[in-house]
């Protein structure tokens, strides 16, 4: 068991505030703690008053109980109420029962509030965490403590440095060029030679080859390394207030719990570790031939005017189109005196003129779009 605390109560008469949980009758109007009366723990931790082990041993660890006549609570070791005298009996609710029961009704009358008050029934006061991870959580820290300062601050220049490099500018621009140029890429359908580890449908071997297809890893020796390992000795128990229960009387008491707690330390360890060395794989390579479509030319044009157009194909019975590409330039002189070059799309290429003044967005690639 936890030491106990004294808690405190609030008058609801007088309004007497953080009276001590051991006076029953309030010092300031003498009425005694009625149904309304909650306990609490005081807020400032400084101040709580903790009971010796002669004064705790006095003290029940039952709840109070509330006189049906007067209205007033009376500690669990009394048989009659000391208020009224009423005597005590089964009906008598305890402090919790009661509590509860007026929560009840106070939420049947505020149904229409979205918040509610805590019971202080229901009070826990969770304060800790394992010893064993806090040690180690502060080995950690003061060992690694510059990295987590240094990491982010790294991390921020490449960020930083990045977006400087690839986030596309704008700048106003006067239009001194424009040029254009289209490519058609033909292919021809003629014998190839290729090797594999395999032969294609349709290929025809040449001749094989053994050759290395691959490597393995294989053992060779032992190296001798060292290492720091973090070890922990065990040193013997400590106890922690994990929280506080309210005992209902006026009075709280610990919630505590046991735990092992160890020192942590390091010691060089030396092992062995394996070397392997790559051994060659070999496998059957075929050198074929056969026939595919290959690149053979392409058909280009280009002009410094806004008329671009494909050029004619002339193709031979063995030969195919293939893909077409198509670039618009325009051409301006930057704030440095440059010239410099911005590759658009057609649909605003063919808009421009020479002469023209337009706000360009462009990126490090050359490319980009006319804003205005």
């Amino acid at each position: 068991m936890g030491r106990i605390i004294e808690g405190l109560w609030d008058c609801t008469y007088c309004n007497t505030k953080n009276i001590g949980g051991s006076i029953r009758e309030c010092p300031n109007c003498g009425k005694p703690r009625d149904d309304n009366t909650k306990y609490c723990m005081p807020k400032d931790k400084a101040k709580f008053n903790y009971l010796n082990e002669e004064e705790a041993a006095k003290i029940t660890r039952k709840p109070d109980w509330w006189c049906l006549y007067c209205g007033s609570y009376n500690s669990d070791n009394k048989t009659h109420c000391e208020s009224c005298g009423a005597e005590r009996t089964a009906e008598n609710p305890d402090y919790f029962s009661n509590i509860e029961k007026m929560e009840a009704k106070k939420q049947s009358h505020s149904e229409e509030y979205e918040v509610q008050e805590t019971p202080t029934y229901n009070y826990v006061e969770k304060s800790y965490y394992s010893s064993n991870t806090k040690r180690k959580e502060e080995n950690f820290f003061s060992k690694n403590w510059k990295w987590f300062i240094i990491i982010p601050i790294i991390l921020s220049v490449v960020i930083g440095a990045i977006c400087l490099i690839f986030i596309p500018r704008e700048e106003n621009i006067t239009i001194n060029d424009i040029r254009w140029e289209r490519s058609i890429s033909i292919e021809q359908y003629k014998t190839v030679e290729e090797s594999d580890w395999s032969v294609p449908e349709g290929g025809r071997i040449l001749y094989t080859k053994q050759e290395i297809a691959g490597y393995e890893q294989v053992f060779d020796h032992y190296e001798e390394k060292s290492r720091e390992i973090e070890k922990e000795t065990w040193v013997g128990t400590e106890v922690y207030v994990v929280g506080h229960e309210n005992l209902g009387n006026g009075y709280f008491e610990e919630i505590t719990e046991i735990e092992d707690v160890y020192d942590y330390y390091y010691e060089t360890e030396v092992y062995e570790e394996p070397v392997y060395r790559n051994e060659p794989i070999y496998g059957t390579k075929y050198y074929y031939e056969i026939e595919r479509w290959v690149y053979e030319r392409s058909v280009k044009t280009s002009g410094l005017d806004k008329k671009p157009y494909w050029g004619e194909l002339n193709l031979n019975s063995d030969e195919r189109e293939s893909s077409k590409t198509e670039y618009y330039y325009i051409a301006y002189i930057n704030e440095k005196g440059k010239k410099k070059e911005l590759s658009l799309k057609y649909e605003q290429w063919k808009e421009l003129e020479v002469g023209d003044t337009v706000k360009i967005k462009k990126s490090l690639f050359g490319t980009g779009e006319v804003i205005t």
